[in-house]
């Protein structure tokens, strides 16, 4: 991800967060969707995410992930030889490339399966609305010298918190559908 498109996607979370708030202040407090068809749900997506890469099927892909890039690592090193620096740079590019296509090909079904099992849960609980409970992206934040004078910036992980009050949990119910804990 760019720097401009994560720029763009903090940005986008914090006004997110922002309706969150408002939304959660104003709101009943079963904190009903907009339509009134159902209260909202929310998940613990890092909970969520974390036990689905401690599967064994994760493990699985991680491996093939991996036995990949040690591949792509070899045929690097047996065509850079003899290339200028130039030629090594656009080789190291395209195999970066590869590699990161190979990454979102295996992401793509455990991706898929949380997705599915949300939808299933939300269903079934009648949430016709399902928000993530934290957010992690990365920001752009200032440097500030010893004068609370800003320097530059640098990028930071971030947290914020898209529920902060009411909805329906469905994490453990997610974590059932998926199969793990």
């Amino acid at each position: 991800m760019s720097k401009s498109q994560t720029k763009l996607l903090g940005l986008l979370v914090v006004i997110i967060a922002a309706v969150a708030v408002v939304v959660s202040l104003i709101g009943d407090r079963s904190l009903r969707a907009a339509d009134g068809a159902g209260p909202v749900g929310f998940v613990h997506s890092a909970r969520i995410i974390a036990a689905v890469e401690r599967s064994d099927e994760y493990a699985k892909a991680q491996k093939e992930y991996e036995e990949f890039a040690q591949k792509l690592q070899k045929e690097y090193q047996s065509q850079a030889e003899g290339l200028d620096e130039e030629s090594k740079r656009k080789k190291l590019s395209e195999l970066e490339m590869k590699l990161a296509e190979k990454q979102i090909e295996l992401n793509k079904p455990f991706q898929d399966k949380i997705q599915k099992a949300i939808e299933e849960v939300a269903k079934s609980e009648g949430c016709s609305v399902v928000l993530s409970q934290r957010v992690e992206f990365e920001a752009l934040l200032p440097l500030i010298d010893k004068d609370q004078n800003i320097v530059g910036t640098q990028y930071a992980p971030m947290s914020i918190p898209v529920v902060v009050a009411g909805g329906k949990d469905l994490t453990d119910p997610v974590l059932n559908k998926l199969g793990v804990k």
